[in-house]
């Protein structure tokens, strides 16, 4: 079975950020915690830091969050994730994201993956 990550790169809409934490937080962690094969692996917000290469691009998106899956045809086991929300009367995806700049890719893994916790890094295959 082929590992894969998918990101979700946001942003919120201008002056509702609030809102859009609150709905991730309340909404949208829950229900895809609850969806099976999917698991969340955490959410983060952008850090201002300088770019480590003169080359790099700037970060256009202020959260990101994480999600591992197992399967053999990734699109097939997205799609039965997407079939699922219709579902759940809780679930809705929010008007506080900014939809003109939304960006969701999956990758695949081509090496081993660690997903240990930082205070058990002595056990990560290196």
């Amino acid at each position: 079975m082929a590992k894969h990550i998918l990101l979700a790169l946001t942003n919120p809409v201008e002056g509702k950020e609030e809102a859009f934490n609150t709905w991730y937080d309340t909404v949208a962690y829950p229900t895809y915690k609850s969806i099976p094969g999917l698991v969340p692996l955490g959410r983060f917000k952008a850090a201002d830091v300088p770019h480590m290469f003169p080359f790099q691009k700037d970060n256009e998106y202020q959260y990101l969050s994480m999600y591992y899956f197992e399967a053999d045809d990734p699109e097939a086991f997205l799609e039965t994730v997407k079939e699922t929300f219709p579902k759940r009367p809780e679930y809705a995806f929010s008007e506080d994201i900014d939809t003109s700049c939304f960006f969701e890719p999956v990758f695949t893994a081509i090496s081993d993956v660690n997903f240990e916790p930082l205070d058990r890094f002595e056990n990560l295959k290196r």
